[in-house]
């Protein structure tokens, strides 16, 4: 080993190379004679369809050339603060910050705070200044930013360097309350927070929990960002995006990307050049269980894994019980430390955009920027997002994705492990705590709702 010379010994003349169709006869033998493009073919039910593997000359045909979409894989650990009392919820979020997160998001009720002494309260000792934090919809109001505005003039706080986002998006809420506030009224609350912290946020995660694809989740990301900008391109350095980040690993982890790609399309036909967008992802609830509970951390890993290696500034895992129990320190304890080991054993944050160049992540990224791109298309020839919510198409196709998503795991042709498959004997019944929102004392127009999806709870329907 001493003696090893690199140059000279280190080369692949023992492996020929092989063509694309030489691999492509050994599989059709392994297959007896079947053609794996008609039997192999992945239905992901997510929008696009995938092949078992792609080479080199498949990066050919995609419509980009196979470079990173981000310059950096860091991410920041943001840890929900359940609506709790001021003084618990402080002590919570300071907590979680001594324990490694990096960022907060307070869900809170917008009743908990009534006065700027009030929101003192809550971030009592917080420094603000060093972390991420993020307001719930509840406290994404016009008054809670002038209350903090106030707060960082008296610590002598400059307010444009903060990494601070509100969450108002007036439609992931009209899905859940079937209350669509007007163009008039979402200007208004645009103009009226806009200039000082990132306001407005379009959060597909809504729609991914409602049952909608992949490809859905983008499209409708997309249009409901493009019809904000359209009512105030002044936000358009404020606008962030939330998604949530599920079980379908390699999809997910191309859907991020793909979004990154579109949206930076849709900036520059606003005339935005180098705008910076962030993207949150959190892991979804719709998939689960209570029966099986400790599965869910082994599905929120990989759930993480996506969002952090598809490129998202920020990360929020849930804790495996949010969506039926209280929120205890355990559950949280372990929520936080998954990121922290893709962190700081797994280096997931090392390396720019890892999918980069990989063929089958590629040819994916391209498949979802077509399809959603389609679909984005559709829905602005429709009048935009907020006149297809009105007529009901967006509703209609997350119901549409939502029936194929509770019928494929019916069928077992989607596996959740101790919900459809190795169930254990005691079944719990699942009763999800997601809350619905709405705005009052608000023009607003009544269109259909979806109710969040839980599939244990669907699959218990069957069985009853």
């Amino acid at each position: 080993m001493n003696n090893l010379n690199f140059k000279d010994n280190l080369h692949f003349k023992e492996f020929p190379p092989i063509s694309t169709e030489e691999w492509e006869e050994v599989i059709k033998s392994d297959l007896k004679g079947k053609n794996y493009k008609d039997v192999l073919e992945w239905e992901s039910g997510e929008g696009v369809n995938a092949l078992p593997f792609y080479r080199k000359e498949h990066l050919q045909g995609l419509a980009r050339s196979p470079i990173p979409v981000r310059a950096s894989t860091s991410w920041n650990i943001i840890e929900p603060i359940e609506d709790v009392d001021l003084k618990t919820a402080n002590k919570l979020a300071l907590h979680a910050l001594e324990n490694g997160a990096s960022g907060l998001l307070f869900e809170l009720q917008e009743k908990r705070i009534s006065s700027q002494s009030d929101l003192e309260i809550l971030l009592k000792d917080i420094k603000i200044e060093f972390i991420t934090v993020k307001f719930g919809l509840h406290l994404s109001t016009p008054k809670i930013t002038k209350w903090l505005a106030a707060i960082c003039d008296s610590r002598g706080i400059q307010k444009e360097k903060l990494n601070l986002y509100f969450s108002f998006d007036p439609f992931s809420t009209a899905i859940q309350s079937g209350k669509l506030l007007t163009k008039n009224s979402i200007t208004n609350m645009l103009n009226n927070s806009h200039g000082v912290f990132s306001f407005a946020v379009s959060d597909a995660s809504v729609y991914a929990n409602s049952g909608a694809s992949i490809v859905q989740q983008i499209a409708f990301a997309l249009a409901a960002g493009n019809e904000l900008l359209g009512l105030n391109d002044k936000i358009a350095n404020d606008l962030y995006f939330n998604f949530s980040s599920g079980p379908s690993y390699f999809p997910e982890l191309a859907k991020f990307r793909a979004f990154k790609l579109m949206w930076d399309r849709v900036l520059q036909e606003y005339g935005f050049d180098n705008t910076s967008t962030a993207i949150h992802g959190e892991t979804p609830l719709w998939n689960k269980s209570k029966t099986d509970a400790h599965n869910n951390m082994l599905r929120s890993t990989t759930e993480a894994m996506a969002a952090a290696l598809g490129g998202c500034n920020s990360i929020t895992v849930h804790p495996y019980d949010k969506h039926f129990d209280e929120p205890s320190g355990f559950s949280s304890r372990i929520a936080r430390n998954i990121q922290l080991i893709l962190q700081e054993e797994s280096y997931l944050d090392r390396v720019a955009d890892p999918g980069a160049g990989a063929y089958y992540i590629e040819v994916l990224t391209d498949k979802i920027v077509k399809e959603s791109w389609k679909l984005f298309q559709e829905i602005e020839a429709k009048g935009g997002f907020h006149e297809c919510l009105k007529e009901e198409f967006i509703q209609n196709e997350i119901t549409k994705s939502r029936e194929e998503k509770i019928s494929a795991y019916k069928e077992k042709k989607k596996v959740l492990v101790g919900v459809n498959k190795y169930q254990p004997d005691e079944i719990h019944n699942s009763n999800s705590k997601i809350q619905n929102f709405e705005f009052s004392d608000t023009p607003s127009i009544d269109i259909q709702k979806i109710e969040p999806l839980n599939i244990e709870a669907e699959l218990q329907k069957e069985d009853a």
